[in-house]
């Protein structure tokens, strides 16, 4: 493959990510609604209204501070990997044998702590980060810790 189409695809795949990650549920079926009927003029005014959106909104937000973001536990990197995995709090609590109330907070220390507000967004943000990478064989994620992959 050229080097320029998979640089192209690259950003049209990082595009779609932002794009289905930071669009309301709303957005999203009116896109893909407008898709299945073939509407491309409404489709690409939908694309472009949830592109600028996003735009508009990263431009809002303050430039990262020097300071570097706070770790994650061990145990907040264990039900992030757990979250990566498809699992819900209560299963995440049943599996740890932790209460719900414990998962919900290290869900919201995690989001504080990465910057986001949902699950997908921080299962995309740790793994932007590096503290999770997905594997080859069996679990399709593995938490990292210093260099080396830990399993979840």
């Amino acid at each position: 493959m050229h080097p320029g189409h998979s640089a192209h695809a690259m950003a049209v795949a990082g595009a779609l990510c932002e794009l289905f990650t930071q669009a309301s549920e709303v957005q999203l079926a009116f896109l893909l609604r407008s898709i299945e009927t073939g509407d491309a003029p409404a489709a690409a005014r939908a694309a472009q209204g949830i592109l600028g959106a996003i735009a508009s909104s990263a431009a809002l937000c303050e430039p990262a501070s020097d300071a570097p973001a706070a770790p994650l536990s061990s145990r907040e990197l264990k039900v992030l990997c757990m979250i990566a995995g498809g699992s819900t709090n209560r299963q995440i609590a049943d599996a740890t044998h932790r209460s719900i109330n414990t998962i919900e907070a290290q869900v919201k220390s995690m989001y504080r702590k990465l910057g986001v507000r949902s699950r997908t967004q921080a299962v995309r943000e740790a793994m932007q980060r590096g503290l999770l990478m997905w594997r080859d064989e069996g679990a399709p994620v593995a938490a990292v810790r210093t260099g080396s992959s830990a399993l979840c």
